[in-house]
């Protein structure tokens, strides 16, 4: 059979015209996958197993311009964790890409056993254990975390006060305006906690966009000029202040000397800004 017409280099071809990949112009982004313990190795390798279509190791070494050692290492965590298979020709291995459907399924699981961890975890009495503290949250994800314990751990019928002045850190950002209306707002709601709230108008015109229920809140507003990147929360228990911006970053406090002193600012200013 000649060179032109080899079942493998057909193979290829096909895999060419169906598969996403470079040689399509469709690039899809699988970089998440790191997240599974995958280095930057078996990303290159398991892209090119898409890009090419089942196929020999000598593509791929040629594709990703990998070592030949690390080509094969980097197949064999892929199919530890079922992302590539094989089949066997005539004693030679021909390699190719499978979707993550494995990870997905056990994500799920890891998910599960997570929550019950927490639950568990939660439930220990050092956890409860009253005492001063504090703690710093970094991040777009450390202020998500740090939000959802504050108002998870308010008292139901609990009245909590907020400062809020936060600018485009807010306003551009849809992944952190959704996160307020899908998390925050429906925890406040379940356990009939109200805020009051000190913003100004731009701010305020934002969450009434977004907000389910916007009846929880009463709102007293200070100048235009009042716009810094942060926001400060007060329950009975804690203050949490969030200085917004590219990189996020969190104080929680928890001393009741620190709260009362913050409760009675706020009252100030509560009582000087405009309903």
């Amino acid at each position: 059979m000649s060179k032109t017409n080899s079942p493998e280099r057909e193979n290829n071809k096909r895999a060419k015209r169906e598969v996403g990949g470079r040689h399509t112009g469709h690039k899809v982004d699988v970089s998440i996958l790191k997240r599974f313990g995958l280095s930057n190795n078996d990303i290159r390798v398991y892209e090119a197993l898409f890009a090419i279509g089942r196929t020999r190791t000598g593509a791929i070494i040629k594709e990703t311009g990998i070592a030949n050692s690390r080509v094969y290492a980097s197949l064999q965590n892929l199919i530890n964790r079922a992302l590539a298979s094989y089949q066997v020709k005539n004693n030679v291995k021909y390699y190719q890409a499978e979707l993550p459907s494995q990870l997905i399924e056990k994500s799920k699981k890891d998910a599960q056993k997570l929550e019950a961890l927490s639950d568990a975890l939660s439930r220990l009495p050092i956890l409860h254990d009253e005492r001063n503290e504090t703690n710093t949250y970094e991040g777009i994800r450390g202020l998500k975390m740090a939000y959802q314990k504050h108002y998870e751990d308010v008292e139901p019928h609990e009245t909590v006060l907020i400062s809020v002045s936060v600018g485009d850190e807010y306003s551009t950002s849809q992944e952190l305006r959704s996160f307020f209306t899908e998390k925050i707002d429906p925890i406040m709601i379940k356990k009939k906690v109200r805020g009051h709230m000190i913003t100004n108008k731009d701010v305020s015109s934002i969450i009434k966009q977004d907000r389910p229920d916007f009846s929880i809140y009463s709102i007293r507003y200070l100048s235009p000029k009042y716009k810094l990147p942060y926001a400060l929360n007060i329950s009975r228990k804690e203050v949490m202040i969030s200085v917004w911006g590219e990189n996020p970053i969190v104080f929680c406090i928890r001393n009741p000397i620190v709260v009362e002193a913050f409760k009675k600012n706020f009252e100030y200013l509560w009582s000087i800004a405009k309903k």
